[in-house]
């Protein structure tokens, strides 16, 4: 059954590149860096490329999916493995988001702690960042949207490194190709953590105003976070030597040191507020899409759904008490995620054909 969408709240395929983008960016790619330069050092932009040109393969597999069956993945479930199982494998993606949710949210309030008020309360930042999220999500889908587009403002930041160029020592990038395809490719899986949200494609698909003319946009969107991401790493490794990039937490922080304007002290201030931008598109599109499972899984409204969601999410972002869970929690989230973007979806492209082949031989 094909998931009726009003086309009042369609938005135009150009904006999937967007939310592809925007999904991908969140506040985990601060420490994208520390591990895979453990792996590949100053090969380490070649990882980038690599995870990158693999991400494009798995929205390859997730548009033929999605094409065939005109739906979202909620009806898929249900037309792939019925009711049941179906609706076991809906309710996984609740949790999966809602993990990425509590997760992304308690990294930005520790980076705040850290760098502008240490004793701000985790309860105190939390309820108002959910508040805004709730008004956000209440709002619908094309406000979410909107929020998406208002969040690129963050990449004005990526000027600040002008300042640092002075500091650039290019030969931190010598001898390339110095590390073994193995290590490289460990790299490359480290450092896909950051990468995740393509999923999401999953649910939005259906509210594109023509689905399969949206295909290129959600490539050009990868292509968008690819050369962010690489920007990001050659930036690093031309500023510091691997050594010290793989002792830093959030490396990606230690850039604005090098800006400095007479009438602002501490830019790295502004730097680590502005990734607000990165966290609301994810905090709101986790929230949606959960809240739109839980519509068609136990017929409840999604307004009605979300304020439990928000609840819980707000209980448990309290109960994380320090640096080294949040650290656990991402080791989790990683190994999830990376089974579910590279085994899950390609199982399900495969299920998918044999489906199709059976049918017509039928």
């Amino acid at each position: 059954m094909k998931p009726s969408v009003n086309a009042r709240v369609a938005v135009s395929p150009f904006l999937i590149s967007l939310l592809i983008h925007s999904m991908q960016l969140g506040v985990s790619y601060l420490s994208m860096a520390n591990k895979p330069i453990q792996w590949a050092g100053q090969d380490t932009w070649i990882a980038v490329l690599l995870c990158g040109l693999s991400i494009h393969v798995v929205i390859w597999m997730m548009y033929g999916i999605l094409n065939r069956n005109e739906t979202d993945l909620i009806q898929i479930h249900h037309q792939f493995f019925g009711k049941w199982a179906g609706g076991a494998l809906n309710f996984s993606f609740i949790v999966y988001f809602l993990l990425g949710s509590i997760y992304q949210m308690r990294l930005f309030i520790e980076i705040i702690q850290v760098w502008v008020f240490p004793d701000i309360e985790i309860w105190s930042l939390a309820l108002a960042l959910l508040l805004l999220v709730y008004y956000i999500v209440a709002g619908g889908f094309r406000v979410i949207v909107g929020i998406c587009m208002f969040s690129m403002v963050q990449h004005l930041l990526i000027f600040s490194l002008v300042f640092a160029m002075p500091f650039f020592h290019f030969n931190n990038l010598l001898p390339m190709l110095d590390h073994s395809t193995n290590h490289i490719l460990k790299a490359a899986k480290e450092i896909t953590f950051p990468y995740f949200g393509v999923e999401m494609l999953f649910f939005y698909y259906m509210f594109a105003k023509t689905p399969r003319k949206s295909q290129k946009w959600a490539h050009l969107g990868n292509i968008i976070t690819t050369m962010f991401y690489l920007i990001i790493i050659l930036s690093l490794l031309l500023l510091f030597k691997p050594d010290q990039l793989s002792t830093e937490i959030w490396p990606e922080l230690s850039n604005y040191k090098f800006v400095r304007f007479p009438f602002i002290e501490h830019i790295e201030f502004i730097g680590a507020s502005s990734l607000i931008f990165a966290l609301f598109p994810v905090l709101c599109l986790n929230l949606w899409a959960s809240t739109r499972v839980m519509k068609f899984m136990f017929k409840v409204k999604q307004l009605a759904a979300l304020p439990i969601l928000l609840i819980l999410i707000f209980i448990l972002v309290c109960l994380i008490p320090d640096r080294n869970s949040i650290e656990e929690m991402r080791t989790w989230l990683s190994k999830i995620g990376f089974y579910m973007i590279y085994t899950y979806i390609p199982c399900l492209y495969v299920i998918d054909i044999v489906r199709m082949k059976v049918r017509r031989a039928v």
